[in-house]
């Protein structure tokens, strides 16, 4: 039996997990962390015993299911013609999300969509290409995952963007592009720069589903990675772009959490308009970043958003960087 991995000291930007497990990815190895600033205290997680890791699978209908593990959620599309996914999750649960999948279909993995380059989103990459899958992605996406396997310190075999052509996307998509599958549409549409500046969200039409990568965090605080072309407003604009997308019966698959609906997008989005709205106030009055964070300007709202791995002082730094960044 496996065991957990030991915490790790995080000072970088980094992705959150699952509702129930929290964790990180993108520094889960040290590997592609950007270097933050000296008033934000690093964030520690610890990697799960994944023999112990669930997979659960939630059955949204029309053939779409949402598979929700330590990871970034994984969407399912399953019929007659093959099997189509978004995200391919931690290498680690691999053989749990094929058991998973198998339970749905019987049918072959055939595409796979990568929503955003993050190794808890396209760490399964490497072994769905080896299988055969077809993997999209938008060209910033494949750029991400490109580069880093060819860093000037390559990471060696079994951890996150070791050197590997099969884990790189084959096709990738400039605006958007359309699967027919199964008796569905699926719609995968490059938005602007949200969460990165990569981003693909997709549409189940006939399902009424949509998928949002991180874009949308469904319950807590986010990680927004401006190293690679995010930012808060791009986040919080593209929830207008959602709600109009929604109906009152849409499911939204986040890309941690629970599904959501509209309305949840909208309160979501009201958050971070409050949480910009109290840090630019601090860089206007030329608070430094260090004060800002010790003033704890958003304890009332860490009761409801707080409780994963993002926590007040890493969104704080995030914010009041890029909006000290455009004075």
């Amino acid at each position: 039996m496996s065991t957990a991995a030991p915490a790790v000291n995080v000072s970088g930007h980094m992705k959150l997990l699952g509702p129930v497990l929290a964790g990180s990815l993108l520094a889960a190895c040290g590997c592609l962390v950007s270097t933050a600033a000296a008033a934000r205290p690093a964030e520690k997680m610890e990697l799960p015993d994944w023999s112990r890791t669930p997979v659960e699978d939630r059955d949204l209908g029309h053939g779409v299911h949402m598979l929700e593990s330590f990871g970034g959620n994984i969407g399912v599309l399953a019929g007659e013609q093959g099997i189509l996914l978004i995200d391919a999750e931690w290498p680690q649960l691999h053989d749990k999300i094929l058991a998973a999948v198998s339970h749905i279909s019987a049918q072959p993995i055939r595409y796979l969509v990568n929503t955003h380059w993050h190794w808890d989103h396209v760490g399964g990459d490497g072994l769905f290409g080896k299988a055969g899958v077809v993997i999209f992605s938008s060209e910033q996406t494949r750029q991400y995952i490109d580069e880093a396997q060819r860093a000037a310190h390559a990471p060696p075999p079994g951890t996150p963007y070791a050197p590997d052509p099969a884990a790189i996307p084959v096709v990738t998509v400039t605006n958007g592009v359309k699967f027919h599958l199964s008796g569905q549409t699926v719609e995968i549409i490059h938005v602007p720069p949200a969460h990165t500046n990569g981003d693909l969200i997709v549409r189940f039409v006939e399902a009424d589903v949509i998928q949002t990568g991180d874009t949308f965090f469904h319950g807590f605080y986010p990680d927004i990675d401006q190293p690679h072309g995010g930012t808060i407003d791009g986040m919080i604009a593209l929830y207008d772009t959602l709600y109009k997308m929604s109906g009152h019966n849409t499911k939204i698959i986040p890309g941690h959490g629970p599904v959501a609906n509209r309305e949840d997008v909208r309160e979501y989005q009201g958050m971070l308009r409050e949480v910009r709205k109290r840090v630019a106030k601090a860089v206007d009055a030329g608070m430094t970043e260090e004060a800002l964070i010790a003033s704890h300007p958003l304890d009332d709202l860490d009761v409801k958003w707080g409780g994963n791995l993002i926590k007040q002082p890493y969104l704080l730094g995030i914010v009041y960087e890029e909006l000290k960044a455009r004075r």
